[in-house]
């Protein structure tokens, strides 16, 4: 088993990682690299972890978000951006990085680093690159599509600034841009987190997978993401089984710690919590209650969900296989 998703700086602490790892019984680890309180890098925390694992673990390195830092990037023919980007790409698979991990698609992300559009002109040489030498690339696009509804939205997501009202970038604005981007460039080896947000919209994610066959997925939560897929039991197994090989298992244990700008030590039950709902939904075959357990499963009544039971070499693909497999 290989967690893909999980994300590290020194202020969660090495001991409480590694107790998660031996726990969870993995057999390798990706450490996604994703600024500290949205500003300081935490590639090298990630490398020091690295160092003293039991277990392989992989670096997907991020953008610098000086990167972003002028106002000039606004304005395209003269922008630095393509050049720093690329100096970007050099530093990081030069740190040792296996790939590249994007937060930029987030919309708060993208409106405090004033991101430009994905599929404008100075982002072209990146991704070209990125096709071209066949880097595998992390990509966090867009965020539960309740986030825009102010109606629907949770007080939670108005208390961590994930509302997302008329000032922020589209979902389906974002969707597009990276549609065209894929469009242009096929064969980019990218994976998009979070079932990319359609876990609600299974025929439209399956047209977008069986367009680009280069694009992965992968099963972190948000909670949502199950509560989607167990409402729509057959439908999402039929999914699973189909894209048995672009699909990949990961936690986002160590997120909550990373967005904070103070230091904040990895919860050992949240983490247990996550791996238990993940593992719960893939492997129980038929009903069973979902309960609040104060952790990660929290907010909402006992829910019964509707496992997928998924066959031993579908869950060796989703656990291990496909991730080899991405990053060759």
């Amino acid at each position: 088993m290989i967690d893909a998703h999980i994300h590290y700086a020194a202020s969660v602490g090495m001991e409480r990682l590694n107790k998660i790892i031996h726990e969870a019984g993995l057999e390798a680890a990706a450490l996604q690299c994703i600024p500290k309180g949205g500003i300081l890098p935490v590639e090298e925390d990630a490398f020091a972890f690295k160092e003293q694992c039991a277990v392989p673990v992989y670096v997907f390195g991020g953008i610098s978000r000086l990167a972003y830092d002028t106002a000039d990037l606004l304005t395209q023919g003269a922008s630095p951006l393509p050049g720093r980007l690329d100096k970007e790409v050099t530093r990081l698979l030069d740190m040792g990085c296996t790939g590249i991990k994007m937060l930029e698609g987030k919309p708060d992300v993208r409106k405090r680093f004033h991101v430009p559009d994905f599929d404008s002109p100075v982002w072209e040489t990146y991704w070209a690159r990125l096709e071209e030498e066949q880097i595998p690339v992390y990509m966090h696009l867009n965020d539960p599509e309740e986030f825009w509804d102010a109606e629907n939205v949770a007080d939670y997501v108005k208390k961590a600034g994930w509302f997302y009202d008329s000032t922020f970038v589209g979902n389906e604005d974002q969707y597009a841009q990276i549609l065209h981007v894929l469009e242009r460039h096929p064969r980019l080896k990218i994976l998009f987190p979070h079932f990319f947000f359609l876990s609600k919209q299974l025929e439209r994610l399956s047209k977008i997978l069986d367009a680009f066959p280069e694009i992965r997925i992968d099963i972190t939560p948000g909670i949502e993401l199950y509560y989607n897929l167990s409402s729509q039991a057959g439908r999402a197994k039929d999914f699973f089984l189909t894209y048995r090989d672009r699909i990949l298992y990961g936690t986002d244990i160590g997120a909550r710690a990373l967005i904070r700008s103070e230091n904040v030590p990895l919860d050992l039950e949240e983490c247990r919590s996550r791996i238990k709902l993940i593992r719960g939904y893939l492997e129980t075959d038929g009903d069973y209650l979902l309960e609040s357990d104060g952790h990660y499963v929290v907010e909402r009544p006992p829910v019964t969900m509707h496992g997928l039971g998924l066959p031993r070499p579908v869950l060796d693909d989703i656990y291990s296989n496909n991730f080899l497999d991405f990053i060759k």
